[in-house]
């Protein structure tokens, strides 16, 4: 009866290993399948690009202002920092030039070039309008034309800016879109050729350009005529200009460097002034204990003369008698004998002889010295302690 059984158990553990194996390989195809769902549904970031990058397609791009101008058979050349010959217009939507590329920009513009930039901020631009007041020129609205006196933007209605700010037309050739304070579009004269100053950048994006007459500013700024060509201008590559760091460090602060370092100098020289001249001491030489015990036994047994080796154990078992007696350290030899064979019950004879014997003149007799003191020292600790 029990058989059975157990083979009905041993059957039933063997099939439910494998049905967990199953289980746990549905669990991590389910776990894989609910990512690569939530990465389908959710879909990939949507690369808007850089602002008012002529590829960018999000809302600050302005890809659709190149496939407008496209639309109306201008060539668009974009990536250039500096137009060529070639180029009718030059669009610059934000002006991070240097030094070189702009005076080469300056240069084609003179040349006869039509120029047309919307950033504020650049050194083609006029000031803003009401300079006392820096806000006093932003556009927060939508604008008609006003008094334009600008020709090619005569078919144009009301835009809407997407910000910016009024520039001062005094001076101009031509304003539109504002009064005779300040406009959003204002044209100067630069040599033979004519720069387009718009109040901003935000009227070309692709957000704002379908919004009232924005396009038909675009294309009779920048297309007047089929057939032409409009070069976006880019600013350079990093690292390609030619100002090094120290150039743009500003002149008050390499004053203040150079201050700093004087005093520093004026520092250093008064605190390393001298009073007087150096005066030469003798230094003691740095030795070990242990390299001069053995320095000094070296040249004791290069003299050949046992008696001064005897001597300095003698002096310096009279002084360690003398100190362990209580007695004074000039005491005599005979006296100190007495007292320490009265508290050792040592023999005084071998005390006095240990500390004023005859003359020491061979090793043995060294060595025996040594040992009668080794002896009296022994005895004497031993005598005190009891």
């Amino acid at each position: 009866m029990t058989a059975p059984a157990t083979a009905a158990g041993s059957t039933g553990s063997a099939s439910t290993a494998p049905g967990r194996r199953r289980a746990g390989v549905v669990f991590w195809v389910a776990l894989v399948g609910v990512v690569a769902a939530v990465a389908l549904l959710g879909g990939q970031p949507a690369e808007d690009g850089e602002p008012l990058s002529p590829t960018a397609t999000g809302p600050l791009g302005t890809k659709a202002l190149v496939l407008l101008l496209e639309d109306l058979g201008a060539e668009v050349q974009t990536g250039a920092v500096v137009p060529d010959d070639e180029a009718d217009v030059a669009l610059l939507l934000a002006d991070r030039l240097s030094e070189v590329p702009q005076e080469q920009l300056r240069r084609w513009v003179s040349d006869g070039g039509t120029l047309v930039v919307a950033d504020p901020g650049s050194l083609f631009t006029p000031p803003p309008a009401g300079s006392a007041d820096p806000f006093g020129g932003l556009v927060d609205a939508s604008l008609p034309p006003g008094d334009c006196t600008i020709a090619a933007l005569a078919a144009v209605g009301r835009i809407d800016p997407h910000g910016g700010l009024h520039y001062d037309v005094a001076g101009s050739t031509g304003r539109c879109f504002g009064d005779a304070e300040g406009a959003l579009v204002v044209t100067n004269s630069l040599g033979s050729g004519t720069v387009v100053a718009v109040g901003g950048a935000g009227v070309f994006t692709n957000e704002a350009l379908a919004e009232f007459d924005n396009a038909v500013l675009a294309a009779a700024l920048l297309a007047p005529q089929p057939g032409g060509t409009v070069a976006f201008l880019a600013p350079p590559a990093p690292g390609s200009g030619d100002r090094t760091l120290s150039d743009m460090v500003a002149p008050n602060v390499k004053l203040a460097l150079v201050q700093l370092a004087v005093a520093f100098a004026v520092y250093a020289l008064w605190r390393a002034r001298r009073l007087g001249q150096p005066i030469e001491e003798p230094q003691p030489v740095q030795i070990a204990g242990s390299e001069l015990v053995g320095a000094v036994g070296e040249l004791l047994q290069q003299t050949r003369n046992p008696d001064r080796a005897a001597a300095a154990l003698r002096e310096d078992l009279r002084r360690g008698l003398c100190n362990h007696l209580g007695l004074a350290v000039d005491a005599a030899p005979d006296v100190v004998a007495t007292i320490t064979a009265r508290r050792t019950g040592a023999d005084p004879e071998v005390v006095y002889a240990a500390l004023a014997g005859p003359p020491v003149t061979t090793d043995q007799d060294l060595v025996a010295l040594a040992q009668t003191i080794e002896s009296i020292r022994k005895e004497l600790l031993h005598g005190i302690g009891t």
